[in-house]
């Protein structure tokens, strides 16, 4: 029989915490990880105790109860706390599920008020790239290496900060460092369009269609299934410029600005704007830049307007179509015809 134990000793989650975050700092409390808690907490008589994980989306009420039994919490309280409970109208596809981009003056609030530093839940939505509280963009990689940051919790003068897993670096804001004047005018309008972006998200579906089709289009390459400049090249002079793998990821995924970077999806966010203006979307008629990127984006089959992405129909010529446009990010590109080396030439003009 599996008897579930208690902690003598769990910190409340705060309100607007994630729940697995919230996991994790109970287990820093006791210098552990959360699958190493979790297996305590189950009892010796859970079978894969150690291999379940809180979602933070759509919790398994089993696994919240067994929390919530261990820390003395109501278990609806935990539920609350799950993304589809506070963001009801989100669909599920925008909602971050691998990396969690952070704000370090939000870190460093919580240190000057006293309290652990935690993860928020707004952190896990796709559009969001700047911190609406500090009004400074988000951060997906560790300042000090550079690398994808993954943060870890310990303790530090009797308090849980937050450290690059990678480097081992503390992830702080510098403690009061003049901000880069242009920076803060750049978040600052992005905070604009993130929140009309966020209203298209859990608004019309016809329009967040729209708003997805605009930005697979924006990463797709161009005239050619195979060329290997996308659509941004028409902003840059420079033939045969190559876009980076990780903004390719967006091409053939629903959801795709869950699929970019934090600089990539205020990018994306930015040309959105210069393209379609205070709507965001493509409409019924579209702007001259927007005629002819749309006219050069090479043809996504695996996109049709017939599949419904979110019901999953479609789905095995998504993945499909996806693969392609990935093993072909990773070709050697000509320098002078911006074609994938191995694909057929393409040499017309580059420029519309």
């Amino acid at each position: 029989m599996m008897v579930s134990a208690k902690l003598p000793v769990a910190p409340r989650p705060f309100r607007d915490e994630l729940l697995s975050p919230w996991v994790a700092r109970v287990a820093a409390r006791y210098g552990a990880e959360s699958l190493e808690l979790m297996v305590y907490v189950a009892g010796q008589g859970g079978k894969d105790a150690g291999a379940r994980q809180v979602d933070d989306v759509a919790p398994d009420m089993g696994l919240l109860m067994l929390w919530a039994k261990a820390c003395r919490i109501d278990p609806a309280r935990l539920r609350r706390r799950s993304l589809a409970s506070r963001y009801p109208a989100q669909p599920r596809d925008w909602f971050l599920t691998e990396t969690v981009p952070v704000c370090l003056a939000c870190f460093d609030a919580d240190v000057a008020a006293g309290r652990d530093a935690y993860l928020r839940g707004q952190w896990r939505l796709a559009e969001q790239v700047v911190c609406q509280s500090h009004r400074t963009m988000l951060l997906d990689r560790c300042p000090a290496c550079l690398g994808r940051l993954r943060p870890s919790f310990r303790m530090l003068n009797g308090l849980l900060r937050p450290f690059c897993r990678k480097c081992d670096a503390v992830l702080t804001g510098g403690g009061g460092e003049t901000e880069d004047v242009l920076r803060a005018d750049f978040a600052a309008g992005v905070l604009d369009l993130q929140r009309q972006i966020n209203g298209i998200v859990r608004g019309d579906s016809g329009r967040l269609d729209r708003l997805e089709r605009g930005i697979r289009t924006l990463w797709a390459p161009l005239d050619r299934d195979g060329a290997a400049r996308p659509v941004l090249a028409l902003w840059y002079d420079e033939p045969g410029w190559n876009c980076p793998y990780e903004a390719r990821a967006a091409v053939g995924r629903p959801a795709p600005l869950q699929h970019l970077s934090v600089r990539w999806r205020a990018l994306t966010l930015v040309i959105l704007h210069d393209l379609f203006g205070a709507d965001l979307v493509p409409g019924a008629v579209l702007p001259e830049a927007a005629l002819v990127l749309f006219r050069r984006a090479a043809p996504l089959p695996w996109l049709t307007d017939g599949q419904d992405l979110r019901k999953g129909e479609g789905k095995r010529t998504i993945v499909a179509g996806a693969e392609r446009v990935h093993r072909l990010s990773k070709r050697p590109v000509h320098r002078l015809n911006g074609n994938f080396l191995g694909e057929r030439g393409d040499f017309c003009r580059i420029h519309p």
